[in-house]
């Protein structure tokens, strides 16, 4: 799988996860959070990155995720596995 973090826009074709929900819509988009909440983030991060998968992307994008507290270890995580 191929990753790109602290994403603004999405390539086509790529699963786009992202902290908080928007107004806008797409297929692509994975939310972790419905009010930017880093601590439900951190609690759903897996199960978004199990859905990707099971979804059949081959690319994901990551919007940037503030670097402070829980944000922190979001950030360790997604780092980490975008190397494998």
């Amino acid at each position: 799988m191929i990753w790109a973090l602290n994403v603004k826009k999405p390539k086509k074709h790529e699963a786009f996860v992202l902290i908080k929900k928007r107004k806008i819509i797409s297929k692509d988009y994975y939310y972790l959070s419905k009010k930017n909440d880093l601590k439900q983030a951190a609690k759903n991060l897996y199960s978004i990155l199990r859905k990707i998968k099971k979804d059949g992307y081959k690319m994901i994008a990551v919007e940037k995720i503030q670097n402070k507290g829980i944000g922190i270890t979001i950030n360790d995580r997604l780092s980490r596995a975008s190397k494998y």
